[in-house]
């Protein structure tokens, strides 16, 4: 076998993709039995997309004939029960954290997890991240706001960490902008949107399940950017995985946009250059879930989408299982940072040039404006 030969994703037909479907109810069947070690297989694919959760749903509906013996069940149980463990204590501690901010006079969003998790027939069965909460106030006075308690954390353009729940093993973001572009023109005209955006976004609330509580989550027609926006940032920087598309999924199936949101929506991702990404994104909803025409934004792409696929199913949840390129090591230097993440952008060049190319100069402005603003 060639050791630099390029991975492969799994093909079209790979049971991944039958289960998919099965598990959003779009089919009953995966058309044939699996044996033991290919069941172990999936296993191993639906933990690195993070939808063990969602699949265990599928594979409860899947004929007796074809659903996997007993012992590989009770595993993939294990795993789906884990998940909803961790999805119940992050909710009760988003829940709990967003009352102390209010306590505190800061009102909070939670971006995507626990807010886009009420989305799903069962919100428990999504697995979750960390905890990503879009917080008032500006930067400055969030950073000596949360500096009061944690003096040492590290400031970037977006968020910085809030180890305000350490002892519950709970990761916090606070987020001074939900996110970012490289580009300063597509930038400019992104803050601008969040700024619009954030008077209704922070007066709309939602109650988590089992009575944990009641959070700020994001709106539809925010999510119809944002995710989109997320996925893409992902991508580029560190690889994205499956669930963060199903997120999108159920984002436009949960609240079908009238025709004007519609084109809302897709001006905005277009003024951001983001018109092809969103073809891509299109296809990958049809092709992977099944989601009907009437619920896109863009016309699919094809060739794009494809790409899309397989750059998700190569790297897996952030980018954990790419083996194209070199993962970060602690004590890593800057330099060593910068070099790893701009050959990593190369390789989406002839798809997303404009973000690609601005990327080394925005890294080398942001090094020096966290210098400048005493954040390094």
């Amino acid at each position: 076998m060639n050791p630099n030969a390029r991975p492969q994703p799994p093909h079209p037909m790979h049971p991944l993709f039958s289960l998919i479907r099965v598990s959003l109810g779009r089919a009953e069947s995966l058309g044939a039995a699996m044996d033991v070690a290919a069941w172990h297989a999936l296993l191993q694919t639906a933990k690195e997309q993070t939808l063990t959760g969602v699949l265990m749903e599928g594979i409860k509906r899947l004929p007796k004939d074809e659903q996997p013996e007993t012992e590989t069940m009770f595993q993939w149980l294990a795993a789906a029960e884990r998940g909803k463990q961790l999805s119940r204590r992050l909710n009760a501690s988003a829940a709990k954290l967003t009352a102390r901010l209010e306590r505190d006079g800061i009102r909070s969003v939670v971006l995507k997890g626990q807010g886009v998790s009420l989305l799903y027939p069962d919100p428990l069965t999504r697995t979750p991240g960390d905890i990503d909460l879009w917080m008032e106030g500006g930067r400055r006075r969030l950073v000596a706001y949360i500096r009061r308690y944690f003096p040492r954390e590290r400031v970037v353009y977006h968020h910085m960490d809030f180890p305000v729940l350490r002892k519950a093993d709970v990761t916090v973001e606070a987020h001074f902008t939900p996110s970012w572009m490289y580009s300063p023109v597509t930038n400019r005209r992104l803050q601008r949107w969040f700024a619009t955006m954030w008077p209704t976004e922070a007066q709309h609330r939602a109650a988590l399940p089992e009575g944990a509580g009641t959070v700020g989550v994001s709106t539809p027609a925010f999510n119809r950017v944002f995710i989109p926006v997320h996925i893409y940032r992902h991508l580029l920087d560190e690889g994205v995985g499956l669930r963060q598309l199903l997120d999108y999924y159920y984002v436009l199936l949960h609240d079908p946009a009238t025709p004007a949101e519609k084109e809302e929506a897709a001006r905005t991702l277009r003024s951001l250059g983001m018109a092809r990404f969103s073809g891509a994104l299109a296809y990958a909803m049809q092709e992977l879930f099944g989601l009907e025409t009437q619920y896109l934004l863009f016309a699919p792409d094809a060739k794009e989408g494809r790409f899309l696929i397989d750059e998700v199913m190569l790297a897996g949840n952030f980018g954990k299982y790419d083996t194209r390129f070199a993962h970060e090591r602690e004590g890593d230097g800057h330099l060593r940072r910068f070099l790893r993440k701009q050959r990593r952008n190369l390789h989406f060049l002839a798809h997303y040039p404009s973000e690609v190319l601005w990327h080394p100069l925005w890294r080398l402005w942001h090094f020096f404006w966290r210098w400048g603003k005493g954040y390094l």
